[in-house]
């Protein structure tokens, strides 16, 4: 009986050992596991896209795939259904049999449409410029930031506990310019 207590209390405290090692986890180690996770599994999403143009401001709500690296556009309702196909050569839309090649894509050239896949791209093989942890709409998250180009940078909100991304924003010399708001996120369908 006494054996068992002392394996018992030896487990116990070997679990709060690497309970404790787990909460003091750098900002940093943590982005890396988020990385590797999104490196060996296929990311299908909806976000939320606030396009913040200088005259005026465009929301878009998408589907991402990335086995297939396509968005579907879920809202406007005008232009639902349109389906995209990103590549590094450019975008292809296609709506109703009818196809639009958008030309190349550059990274001081982003569009709405072309984000999110870059935005994954950051996830997986962005170049980390800073981590931390902050508070975010009540949800404990890990944050990361890369550079995209020299003019623009990323952003993206993770849930600490999770790894899911709850909001990523894009910034061009400071000001921001986009922003996406993952499904599950509190603030998913508030904009």
């Amino acid at each position: 009986m006494r054996k068992r207590l002392t394996v018992l209390i030896l487990i116990l405290t070997l679990s709060l050992t690497l309970t404790a090692c787990r909460a003091d986890q750098t900002a940093e180690d943590r982005v890396l596991e988020i990385r590797e996770r999104f490196l060996t599994t296929t990311q299908h999403f909806s976000a939320e896209l606030i396009a913040n143009y200088t005259d005026r401001v465009h929301t878009f709500t998408l589907r991402f795939c990335s086995r297939t690296n396509t968005l579907e556009v879920l809202a406007p309702e005008v232009i639902a259904g349109i389906v995209i196909e990103v590549s590094e050569s450019g975008t292809v839309l296609h709506f109703d049999g009818a196809e639009l090649d958008t030309g190349p894509l550059t990274a001081d050239g982003l569009s709405p449409l072309a984000s999110l896949p870059i935005i994954v791209y950051q996830w997986k093989e962005g170049h980390i410029t800073g981590t931390f942890y902050e508070t975010f709409s009540g949800i404990e998250a890990v944050v990361m930031t890369t550079a995209i180009s020299d003019r623009v940078q990323h952003m993206t909100w993770f849930n600490r506990e999770t790894g899911i991304p709850v909001k990523a924003e894009l910034f061009q010399g400071g000001t921001l310019v986009l922003s996406a708001i993952f499904e599950g996120s509190p603030l998913f369908g508030t904009q």
